[in-house]
């Protein structure tokens, strides 16, 4: 989240030059800024364009999105420019209260929207028949709205007198990572052994693909998560309990920059995987480059707009996934973490895929 008890912290206003390896962070964390703004406005757009996106299901990615769209805008920034200046902030004490304050914000909400994520799709594997009454638009706002509130409150209690200098240490890793941790690890392996005991229902010769498919992308989404925030944690947790603890400038900003690429690859992993994003981007890109086609081909025309069809830019949710099959309040039930899994019950039988 910040690096103040972590890093060479300096409020010494007098600038360094940047040496190479200064400069060469700097714009490793500004491409990153780059990637994780493109990749999650993608889904967005996506989202704001196709109206088979817009159910409730994806509510929660959208906000996943807009929080780590929040990381690059607010808490990368700053952590760009302290690269350039060997982590000697120079902005004064009140900015950087503010920027700890939003890097906390931020984490959280990204963090805690990644839970709400393994919530709905606990529901939707789990519940597959009744998730339209279990996950209303009114259910899933309201958790949103929660999830948001939290961070705030997280951060802002960074603000609050506390004991020990240690102790807001202790409660963030607790409420931003462990917790969060523990739900997810709850809600994906229920999701696995559910999805697994439906699949051993079915005799087409697909269940131990299904399960290692299943088992493998459950451990790639968690792994990540750890992968990403794991380390970061440790330090924070190591100089909590010895605040003599000194990590290296060059160690923390690997950990650091492993922190902010969560924010690039959470619409990887949980939009872009997914089939139903993948063919309105592949759409989405189809409709851009014939704009530009038409574009070119009319202006190497003197003028005359060919009347070629499909030239217009309106982008058209007819014709897109006519075939979506069978659907829970509007939401596939194909855009769970899941690959080739199989929910069935007595009457009826349906395949899932993502």
């Amino acid at each position: 989240m910040n690096a103040s008890s972590v890093t060479n912290n300096q409020s010494n206003p007098v600038a360094t030059d940047p040496d190479i390896g200064d400069i060469l962070a700097a714009l490793l964390v500004a491409l990153l800024i780059i990637c994780t703004l493109i990749t999650n406005c993608l889904v967005c757009v996506t989202f704001y364009l196709f109206k088979d996106l817009r159910t409730v299901c994806h509510y929660f990615v959208i906000s996943l999105s807009a929080a780590d769209i929040l990381v690059a805008v607010v808490a990368m920034p700053f952590w760009c420019a302290l690269q350039l200046t060997s982590m000697r902030w120079l902005f004064g004490e009140s900015l950087r209260t503010f920027w700890n304050c939003m890097d906390i914000l931020c984490g959280t909400a990204s963090i805690m929207n990644l839970t709400a994520v393994s919530i709905d799709r606990h529901a939707a594997i789990t519940e597959p028949f009744n998730y339209q009454s279990v996950m209303t638009s009114f259910r899933a706002i309201s958790m949103i709205i929660f999830v948001w509130f939290y961070s705030i409150v997280v951060s802002g209690l960074r603000l609050a007198p506390w004991p020990t200098k240690t102790s807001y240490m202790h409660f963030v890793s607790a409420t931003s990572f462990f917790i969060p941790l523990f739900i997810m690890i709850i809600m994906y392996t229920r999701i696995y052994l559910v999805a697994r005991k439906q699949a051993h229902r079915m005799r087409n010769g697909r269940n131990y693909a299904s399960d290692v498919k299943a088992a493998k992308t459950i451990a790639i989404l968690i792994g990540l998560f750890v992968f990403c925030w794991g380390p970061f944690f440790a330090i924070v947790l190591s100089i909590a309990h010895d605040e003599t603890v000194v990590v290296p400038h060059s160690l923390f900003n690997v950990i650091k920059w492993m922190v902010y690429c969560s924010s690039c690859l959470n619409p990887i992993i949980y939009s872009c995987l997914n089939r139903n994003y993948r063919r309105a981007l592949r759409k989405l890109c189809q409709r851009v480059l014939k704009k530009r086609e038409m574009v070119t081909e009319t202006s190497s025309n003197t003028g005359v707009r060919p009347k070629a069809r499909g030239s217009s830019f309106t982008v058209s949710t007819v014709d897109y996934d006519n075939n979506v099959g069978e659907r829970n309040g509007g939401c596939r039930r194909n855009s769970l973490v899941l690959d080739s899994v199989t929910i069935s019950d007595s009457q009826r039988v349906v395949e899932t895929k993502w």
